[in-house]
């Protein structure tokens, strides 16, 4: 007597695993759709902020740290291997209509009750800021993905299928059922402007837990506020100590403003755009009384962090000390109980968790800084395609999108290519932001369906054409044109 065979130790599971992982790679990278992978890794990257590889992988040589969003997107494949793994364990003994069933199933409750919701698109992608993964593709996805998996186990239930006319017609009702199902979500994101339509547009104003987060640290600090103080001190005529009650009591104002990783990749997602209210920079600097030759700012953090920029930029009315992001406290990832913004410079000098602020007259170099980062880090200009499914608007055009942003020089004009920049056509602009948030843009056009590569570039306020020389973000910020594939269906 024969025990259950074990199918991690045939080829046709390890065939079977391949065609799946093909599968799923051609559906995001070629089609622009989310699979299941893709969806861990995009929960994967929220939990762990991608800087958690992109730390680990930096401290080694050859530059891998350009391949940390590489090694976490692997790592999401492996992880969905191994749940392969252990459904096939499972499977390998029931009948085939069993296995299609139970794979069916795991994939469109686990992909809409659990992957979508974890990504951030909420509950079967019905979260109404879900621009990024549209519910029935990913669903479709997921179920197609599931059933080619079962069915690869073991090809016999292939030919059979393949050979009998009912059981061909059961795959369709499971399949026409499966869209049936999933096709009332998708009209109900049918409804809004078309700004609010165009699939995959960033929202203007980022939710707070979809906002990017960076830092040094495996496990960020979560500070008591009641045991917080902050302090101005250095050249200054009278030091300060603050606590999160004595900044709250001061003048507030509230800034609209993007933030960008000096990491982010060309066409990358570290850059969101939040409301942040606070209290300017230059009231404390007042209050303190500046010396005269001060000449930069050294920033200190709960977490050893360090930086520092010019007194110059800590003087602009949009530099606050911020305590609130989307009208919310701060987020422990975030800087709770206090955070600075200066607009126009990379992320990594808008410091966290900030205790203390110290004035001084000679060039600090910071964390990042004496790891090869940039000193003055000023924001490069960025434009990004988020569109890679057009968006049909009603009048037999499609709609594609993305944003830009170039600091506090703002956007002038926003241009895309069909032909690898030999012509440019002018996008339509978003109105209503400022020079120190990003500006959403369109591009509507007739189009026969296909697949179109769309390059884009922007102008900023001071009339410069954005660099378009491909170059990596260490040390100065990534440069060069978003190129992307586009699908019109």
């Amino acid at each position: 007597m024969t025990g259950t065979p074990n199918p991690l130790r045939t080829p046709r599971f390890y065939l079977a695993l391949a065609a799946v992982a093909l599968a799923a790679a051609i559906l995001q990278f070629r089609l622009g759709q989310a699979a299941p992978p893709q969806l861990l890794f995009a929960w994967l990257s929220h939990l762990l902020g991608v800087p958690w590889i992109f730390n680990l992988v930096h401290a080694l040589p050859w530059g891998l740290d350009a391949y940390a969003k590489h090694a976490l997107l692997a790592a999401s494949y492996l992880i969905a291997a191994g749940f392969g793994a252990l459904f096939a364990l499972w499977a390998v003994a029931r009948p085939w209509p069993v296995r299609l069933a139970a794979a069916l199933g795991l994939a469109l409750a686990g992909t809409g009750g659990v992957l979508l919701p974890l990504a951030g698109a909420g509950f079967f992608g019905l979260a109404p800021d879900n621009y990024a993964y549209p519910p029935l593709p990913a669903l479709l996805a997921a179920a197609g993905l599931a059933a080619f998996f079962a069915l690869l186990l073991d090809g016999a239930p292939l030919r059979a299928a393949a050979a009998d006319e009912d059981r061909r017609r059961s795959l369709k009702g499971l399949a026409l059922l499966a869209a049936a199902a999933a096709w009332p979500l998708q009209l109900a994101r049918a409804a809004g402007d078309l700004w609010g339509r165009i699939r995959g547009l960033a929202p203007e104003i980022t939710p707070t837990k979809d906002h990017y987060q960076v830092s040094k640290n495996v496990v960020n600090p979560k500070l008591r506020a009641d045991r917080w103080r902050f302090e101005v001190g250095g050249l200054v005529e009278t030091p300060l100590a603050l606590t999160l009650e004595d900044l709250k009591a001061l003048p507030a104002v509230e800034r609209p403003s993007t933030l960008i990783c000096i990491s982010n990749p060309v066409g990358g997602r570290l850059v969101g755009n939040s409301v942040w209210t606070g209290v300017r920079l230059r009231d404390l600097l007042e209050l303190a009384g500046v010396r005269p030759e001060a000449s930069e700012l050294v920033l200190r953090a709960a977490d050893n962090y360090s930086d520092s920029f010019p007194l110059d930029a800590a003087l602009y009315e949009e530099t606050i000390l911020a305590y609130l992001q989307n009208g919310e406290p701060l987020t422990a990832d975030h800087g709770y109980p206090a955070r600075l913004l200066v607009p126009g410079i990379y992320g990594m000098k808008n410091v966290k968790w900030l205790t203390r602020i110290e004035l001084v007259d000679e060039d600090y170099q910071g964390y990042w800084q004496k790891r090869g980062w940039s000193d003055r880090a000023v924001v490069r200009t960025m434009s990004r395609i988020d569109t890679g499914v057009a968006t049909p608007t009603g009048d037999g055009r499609v709609a594609i999108g993305g944003v830009a942003f170039a600091g506090r020089r703002g956007i002038r004009a926003v241009e895309v290519s069909f032909d690898d920049g030999r012509s440019w056509r002018a996008a339509e602009l978003k109105p209503g932001s400022s020079r120190i948030t990003w500006t959403l843009w369109r591009y509507l056009w007739q189009a026969e369906p296909g697949r179109y590569t769309v390059t884009v570039r922007a102008v900023d306020g001071e009339g410069r054409t954005q660099d378009p020389n491909p170059r990596p973000p260490l040390p100065d910020g990534a440069t060069g044109y978003h190129c992307r594939k586009v699908r019109v269906v």
